[in-house]
C-alpha cells in the first residue's frame, strides 16, 4: 500500500499482483479483462485497488539504470520503448496497460519490468525495508490465468498469508489442489475455466477447430466476469475476515509446499523405478 501511495498518490483498499515471466502462455491479458469488471464494482463500492505486475522478458536491469529512469520519467509508472527500459514484448503489454489505466478510475496497473523486488532493483520510491516476500505477504489477489501450464505452484505462494489465488483450469497445480482438498471449493482459491464452452454445441474436433478469436473473446469475456464477481465476493471486508482468510490459506498452503511435492510425488515416483525396471 505504501509503495502504491509513493508511486500513484493513494493507498489502495486492495492489492492485486501477478509475478510471472512475460510470455504468451501466461495469459496476462486475462487479468485486465477480470479487472475491468472489478473496477466497475469498486466504483459502486467506493473502493480502490492496484495491480502490481512484476514481469520481464529480458535480464535484470542495472540499479543505476533503474534510478535514472525513475528520476527522468517516473519509471515504473511511465515507460519508454528501448533498452534499458522496454523490450518489444514488454512494449506490447504496456500498450494494453496504458489503455486500461486511461479508462479506469478506481484501479490502476503498475508494470514493473524488472527481475527482483527490492529498493536496490526497483528504485528509491520503494520503501527501504521491502524484500521480495513482501509482494506475497501484501497481496490480496494473485493472478495466474495461464492458457497452458504443465505444473507450477508459484501462483499459490500468497496462500500462506491469506491471499486469494486465481488460476486457470488448465494449470497443472489444479490436480495438486484437488489431491489436497478433494472436490470441495476453498475460499482462498478461484479456478477460472476458460475451456467452458457454456451453451455452445461442438460435436467433434472439426467443430472445435472452427473456434476463432471472436468466439474465444466472447468466452473469455463471460468467464472473466464470473471470476471478477467471485473475487469481489471473497475480498475480506474487515479484520475478522482477514484473519479467517489467513487461517484457511495457511492450512491449505502447508499441504501444498515444494517439500510436499518432493516427498509425496517426486520421491515416491523415483522409488517405483527399480520395480518397473525389473518387470521390464
Amino acid at each position: 500500500q505504501q509503495y502504491c501511495e509513493n508511486l500513484l498518490g493513494y493507498k489502495p483498499d486492495y492489492v492485486f499482483t501477478h509475478v510471472t515471466r512475460l510470455v504468451r502462455s501466461k495469459g496476462m491479458w486475462r487479468d485486465l479483462r477480470v479487472l475491468e469488471h472489478i473496477e466497475r464494482e469498486f466504483r459502486t463500492q467506493g473502493k480502490t485497488g492496484v495491480l502490481f505486475v512484476l514481469s520481464t522478458e529480458v535480464s535484470q536491469r542495472r540499479s543505476r539504470d533503474i534510478h535514472d529512469m525513475e528520476s527522468t520519467y517516473n519509471w515504473p509508472v511511465a515507460h519508454r520503448e528501448g533498452w534499458p527500459d522496454m523490450s518489444g514484448g514488454e512494449a506490447n503489454y504496456y500498450t494494453a496497460v496504458q489503455q486500461f489505466n486511461a479508462r479506469s478510475r478506481n484501479l490502476k496497473i503498475v508494470f514493473i519490468n524488472q527481475f527482483g523486488f527490492e529498493p536496490k532493483k526497483c528504485g528509491q520510491r520503494m520503501p527501504h525495508d521491502i524484500e521480495f516476500m513482501d509482494i506475497r505477504k501484501g497481496t490480496d489477489v494473485e493472478f495466474g490465468q495461464s492458457i497452458y501450464e504443465p505444473f507450477g505452484i508459484a501462483q499459490l505462494e500468497p496462500l500462506t498469508f491469506g491471499g486469494i489465488c486465481v488460476f486457470s483450469s488448465v494449470c497443472g497445480c489444479l490436480g495438486f489442489l484437488r489431491d489436497v482438498t478433494g472436490p470441495e471449493n476453498v475460499k482462498n482459491v478461484i479456478v477460472a475455466d476458460y475451456t467452458d464452452l457454456e451453451i455452445r454445441s461442438y460435436v467433434d474436433i472439426e467443430d472445435l477447430m472452427q473456434i476463432d478469436r471472436s468466439i474465444r473473446d466472447r468466452i473469455e469475456a463471460s468467464q472473466s466476469e464470473k471470476v471478477a464477481m467471485q473475487i469481489c465476493s471473497r475480498l475480506p471486508k474487515d479484520e475478522s475476515e482477514i484473519e479467517s482468510m489467513v487461517k484457511t490459506g495457511y492450512e491449505l498452503a502447508k499441504n501444498m509446499s515444494w517439500d510436499v511435492v518432493v516427498n509425496n510425488y517426486l520421491l515416491s515416483s523415483i522409488q517405483k523405478i527399480p520395480d518397473k525396471v525389473r518387470l521390464s
